[in-house]
């Protein structure tokens, strides 16, 4: 069961109360999942979710992705700009 870290930006954290988390999820789980998960225990982060992009280092990564053990990820929320 692989144990992945979140690490949430910006106004994510101030809703979660949090910067970083520590999720287990099921082997073979997806960011889909990690996601989900998420929802269910914060449930006031839902209507961001659909706009989130997720991380990993540098690198995005689609909903599709296979969580690895140790695993940070990063949601980064999106930015707007003049």
């Amino acid at each position: 069961m692989p144990d992945v870290s979140v690490h949430l930006f910006a106004g994510l954290q101030g809703l979660v109360g949090k910067r970083d988390l520590v999720v287990s999820l099921p082997n073979g789980a997806t960011v889909s999942a990690l996601r989900d998960r998420l929802v269910e225990e914060y449930p006031q982060i839902e209507p961001f979710m659909s706009t989130l992009v997720c991380a990993v280092g540098e690198e995005m990564i689609s909903t599709d992705h296979v969580l690895a053990d140790g695993e940070r990820i990063e949601l980064i929320p999106p930015i707007a700009g003049g």
